[in-house]
């Protein structure tokens, strides 16, 4: 009551600090006493989170899911600290293993960086964003794998809201290909982070209709759920997310199939030495390519390979031959965590450079998983994002084809496949350093590890 009656007395006398401060003691009382419930509000309202920035002190914030984050860090170190315990069987996992030696990695390049502020800043993000995701959900997924479920659904309700809203307002422009590029905005920044957690949502929403406990109500709310989703993400117009999607697919397919992986193998060196020795050829067509992106979506998909005219296609050229650049002036350690998008503006070269090419840190980071924290960590770090798709890539197939469980083997496919959809989106973007997509990519990676863990208990039991 005496909330209530102090937060009206706040917004008569315009005082917002009150309000944020009451939300800050809600959101510590639900976290401390109930961080089930914190986590699945964590994912319900990361879509609606805005970033809140201050010059003063050069932070920027996703509120609320960042304060969310950080509130579950803090408690899950306090509760290391109090009991000294957390199952060894999660932490010795490869998956595991390997977050930490990701994470390791980048501390030690933020030791040698040339903006150490600007690296650790950076690193305290990512541990939160991990710890949060990754360590606290393991914990609720060791309890009940059916977690997952809610977890997601979650972010799914969420991003649906955002999608209508997006719709709706994409639809009052009569659906221009241009203003889809930012209508969505300020819930996400741009259309390719809206389009990538869309494909990301999609398997997951997807898979979950054919859960075996499911009432006729909740498959009626994943057909809906499905298609809120499928239609924003059409609308999105992000090429990238596209192919991810049919990448995904197509992994599904192939499992489903139950092709060898020797055949596999065998097809991506036929695929590989073909585009090796026709590789003048096909660049040539590229170059000829003049299609640029359009609201048509076969037009959409020819601008793909446009790297002549489409300025985001010759853009994306530029940050990657920036950031090889800089890999080849610092191997080893990089130029640290966070620091791309200051350091990469003498890199660039005047051929490649295009409309929308700065000099003044503003333009965002390498637009790569994979090439980007080349750059900021060296080789090691990229090798250590190579390990841990490598890792969740093993043990979320081989634990789909060996679970018994028709549950776990549903749950843990859609993750895989979701996944898939991300790193394989990740060639030509990176998102890793917002909330938006870590709170579900670090989310699944959890899920494949518990999902391992309780397919070895059950095969034992």
């Amino acid at each position: 009551m005496a909330l209530v009656l102090g937060n009206g007395y706040a917004i008569i006398r315009e005082f917002p600090l009150f309000q944020l401060i009451t939300v800050a003691v809600l959101g510590m009382y639900i976290v401390f006493f109930h961080a089930d419930i914190a986590m699945y509000l964590l994912a319900f309202s990361t879509p609606f989170s805005i970033i809140f920035s201050s010059k003063d002190i050069q932070l920027g914030l996703s509120l609320p899911s960042e304060g969310l984050m950080i509130m579950l860090t803090i408690v899950f170190f306090a509760r290391i600290l109090y009991d000294l315990h957390y199952n060894r069987k999660l932490l010795k996992h490869p998956v595991s293993i390997a977050v930490l030696v990701y994470l390791g990695w980048m501390f030690i390049t933020c030791l040698t960086s040339v903006r150490p502020v600007v690296s650790l800043k950076f690193f305290a993000s990512k541990l939160w964003f991990i710890t949060s995701c990754y360590w606290f959900f393991l914990q609720m997924l060791e309890d009940d794998m059916k977690n997952a479920v809610r977890y997601f659904n979650c972010y799914a309700v969420g991003l649906a809201i955002i999608v209508i809203i997006t719709t709706y307002l994409h639809a009052l422009s009569g659906f221009d290909e241009h203003y889809a590029h930012y209508v969505m905005s300020p819930f996400y920044n741009d259309h390719t982070a809206y389009g990538a957690a869309l494909a990301f949502m999609l398997p997951l929403t997807a898979g979950f209709y054919f859960l075996p406990d499911n009432k006729l109500h909740q498959k009626v709310f994943y057909i809906v759920l499905t298609l809120i989703l499928a239609i924003g993400f059409y609308l999105s117009f992000s090429r990238a997310a596209w192919i991810s999607l049919v990448l995904a697919v197509g992994v599904l397919i192939i499992l489903k199939l139950r092709i060898k992986l020797s055949w596999l193998i065998s097809g991506g060196l036929v695929i590989g030495v073909l585009l090796f020795f026709y590789a003048d050829d096909i660049l040539y067509k590229m170059s000829r390519n003049s299609q640029d992106s359009s609201g048509n979506f076969v037009e959409h998909i020819q601008s793909m390979s446009n790297i002549s005219t489409d300025a985001s296609n010759m853009e994306r050229i530029n940050r990657w031959t920036a950031a090889f650049r800089m890999i080849k002036e610092k191997p080893v350690f990089g130029w640290g965590p966070g620091t791309y998008q200051f350091e990469y503006a003498p890199f660039q070269v005047g051929y490649y450079r295009t409309i929308i090419s700065t000099d003044f840190g503003d333009g965002g980071n390498a637009h790569s998983e994979y090439i980007g924290p080349c750059a900021e960590t060296g080789i090691f770090g990229m090798l250590t994002v190579f390990a841990i798709v490598f890792v969740f890539l093993y043990y979320g197939i081989t634990t789909y084809i060996y679970a018994e469980d028709k549950t776990l083997k549903i749950i843990v496919l859609c993750a895989t496949l979701a996944l898939i959809s991300y790193y394989s989106h990740g060639v030509f973007n990176n998102f890793l350093d917002t909330d938006k997509l870590s709170v579900i990519v670090w989310a699944a990676i959890a899920v494949i590890t518990a999902g391992n863990i309780k397919n070895k208990t059950i095969e034992t039991a």
